[in-house]
């Protein structure tokens, strides 16, 4: 009964392993590619964040909304102003960078606030710059403005990469972060549909 057994196993290895040899060697030999979206830097003096990129049909424009989004591992809470000093780059799907365009700016500007993220928590909010003049459906263009550059964009693919500076401020909570966050890039991805006039 037990040399039975033995070959029974030994049977279903040889089964089992040539199956799994077979599957592996039916899958594709390109690498699976490392998503952009979603990944935080790491942290930095307990401090991590992220980038969040929403397309916008505001009508009669396109524009994109970012959030910043940081994570707190500390401890303690962490106090933010949600006004960072923004620093942008974008660039297309080559790699090269992509030059702003002039958007006429108008509307109020909102006060800083601070915000406080509890020990072992995040919180997100918007960067990008919303008193950018938008650009209407006809010019078959979506706009994107962070900090003090924005780009109309056209179909294709770019990549967005952004650093936050918090400089220590006077009227800061005893707890404020003080550093710059270098933010891992993400993909912003425009289709020929999303700027079809209807």
């Amino acid at each position: 009964m037990r040399k039975r057994a033995l070959q029974l196993t030994a049977f279903a290895a040889l089964v089992f392993g040539t199956q799994a040899a077979f599957e592996l060697s039916a899958m594709s030999p390109q690498p699976i590619p490392e998503p952009v979206a979603n990944i935080w830097s790491a942290p930095l003096n307990q401090l991590s964040g992220r980038l969040r990129v929403e397309f916008e049909d505001l009508k009669p424009g396109l524009r994109h909304a970012v959030y910043a989004e940081l994570r707190n591992h500390s401890l303690n809470p962490i106090a933010v102003t949600n006004q960072p000093r923004v620093h942008a780059e974008l660039f297309d799907a080559s790699g090269n960078p992509m030059t702003p365009a002039g958007f006429s700016m108008s509307g109020p500007i909102p006060q800083p606030q601070w915000a406080v993220i509890p020990r072992d928590a995040y919180l997100g909010f918007r960067i990008d710059n919303q008193i950018v003049g938008l650009p209407t459906r006809e010019h078959g263009m979506a706009l994107l403005a962070v900090g003090n550059k924005s780009w109309g964009l056209g179909a294709g693919k770019y990549v967005l990469k952004v650093n936050l500076v918090f400089k220590k401020e006077e009227d800061a909570p005893p707890n404020q972060w003080v550093g710059e966050l270098e933010l891992p890039p993400v993909e912003v991805v425009i289709t020929a549909e999303m700027l079809a006039v209807n």
